[in-house]
């Protein structure tokens, strides 16, 4: 079975006690990156991430071992962590990635422009909200416009907003068939966000099972010390022992 890339972590950095114990579980487990956002876009006003403040977490989970990812914003997001985080820790790996609902390609670009500066560190784009093949492909190409390797680069998909037709109440649905063409197409490794597909924990755990079969270079979810206190996408979020569950089988670590 060929090495996947698992991302796992806290939907969103919080406290100093949640991640230093996610810290820990990560580090147990050796997944590649640990997720921990710093800035979350919200549907509605509420807790929309520590920002520049949580930057320090990154920085310690860096010095225990484990490299950071988070998704950023705008360009000035990605040159802030890269900054502190690197004269920090200058032998870091670092992941940022930009989000579905972020679909201004001028922003898509410039953050690819600031990644391409250091090669420590990995962009990972997710699709956008809405199916569209083409419009994907365009996100893509908008990128490396942005002068990025594509050994930098990796896809991730989360799903579609979900029309009349969603017998499994997911919350965002999922295309198999697009991710292979989009796969093959771009010759990029494409991994399965299993988190923001399912909306819940059950659902998460029964889409890592069905996405077994497919031809995914791994996973990035969302995995909290206590999803009942989580801020963010509580109900998603899995437990480390959850988490267990569902790389049992579906990587070889």
């Amino acid at each position: 079975m060929k090495k996947q890339i698992i991302i796992a972590g806290p939907c969103a950095a919080e406290s100093a006690e949640q991640i230093l114990t996610s810290i820990t579980e990560a580090k147990k487990r050796k997944v590649n990156f640990m997720r921990m956002c710093l800035w979350k876009p919200r549907t509605k006003p509420g807790f929309d991430g520590l920002g520049e403040k949580g930057i320090n977490f990154l920085i310690q989970a860096a010095k225990a071992g484990i490299n950071p990812a988070t998704e950023v914003l705008v360009p000035e997001h990605a040159s802030i962590v890269m900054e502190t985080l690197f004269r920090a820790v200058p032998d870091a790996q670092l992941l940022l990635w930009i989000g579905s609902r972020n679909q201004n390609h001028y922003v898509q670009r410039e953050i690819a422009k600031v990644v391409a500066k250091d090669k420590r560190v990995t962009l990972m784009v997710k699709n956008q909200p809405w199916a569209s093949e083409d419009h994907w492909e365009g996100i893509v190409k908008h990128v490396l416009d942005g002068g990025i390797s594509k050994e930098r680069v990796i896809l991730c998909h989360r799903g579609f907003v979900p029309s009349d037709a969603n017998p499994h109440n997911y919350k965002n649905v999922p295309d198999f068939e697009m991710t292979r063409k989009i796969k093959k197409n771009t010759g990029l490794p494409m991994l399965l966000d299993p988190s923001h597909i399912g909306g819940s924990a059950r659902n998460v755990l029964q889409i890592s099972e069905n996405a077994r079969k497919e031809d995914f270079d791994g996973l990035i979810i969302e995995v909290h010390p206590n999803p009942k206190t989580a801020l963010t996408d509580a109900e998603q979020q899995l437990t480390w022992t959850q988490f267990d569950e569902v790389i049992r089988g579906f990587y070889n670590p």
